[in-house]
């Protein structure tokens, strides 16, 4: 009886570990290899922020994706990606969501059709609540049907 209590509570346990995870991925057809967030540098240059995230309200939070695809090529030799972004708060509601945010600028020849570092930034303001945020990333191919999400968490101080 002690033995199968202690089995539960293990299961528990690790179904818990597994729960409280800060980052998800699932993909149709191309991969993220990795992903890492970034802040704004000298130049504009992105330098990636160690794990865990945190951002200071007021901070451009970049969520960069690495090494993704393949993507399909068109006929005239380019490929074809897009990107939407979903920022949920603290209390679970969606702050921000944009569709479509590459446009034309997604048409372009991908060495080996992967990208190597394609991201989307979420521009916060000092009145934005402190607290634990989502960022959902999702990639699609918009000439073949492959498409993967990374969702990750940060924090606002």
């Amino acid at each position: 009886m002690k033995n199968n209590l202690f089995n539960f509570l293990r299961l528990v346990l690790i179904s818990g570990v597994l729960i409280s995870c800060t980052s998800t991925s699932t993909s149709k057809l191309i991969s993220i290899e990795d992903y890492t967030f970034a802040r704004t540098g000298d130049g504009d240059q992105l330098v990636a922020v160690d794990d865990p995230a945190v951002f200071k309200r007021g901070d451009d939070v970049h969520l960069v994706l690495q090494n993704v695809g393949p993507f399909k090529k068109a006929d005239d030799g380019l490929n074809w990606f897009d990107l939407d972004m979903e920022i949920t708060g603290p209390d679970g509601g969606v702050l921000l969501s944009q569709t479509g945010m590459l446009g034309d600028g997604g048409h372009i020849a991908l060495e080996n059709n992967r990208a190597k570092s394609p991201f989307a930034t979420c521009t916060t303001t000092p009145d934005v609540a402190p607290g634990k945020y989502k960022f959902k990333l999702t990639i699609y191919d918009k000439i073949g049907s492959g498409k993967a999400t990374q969702t990750a968490t940060f924090t606002l101080e």
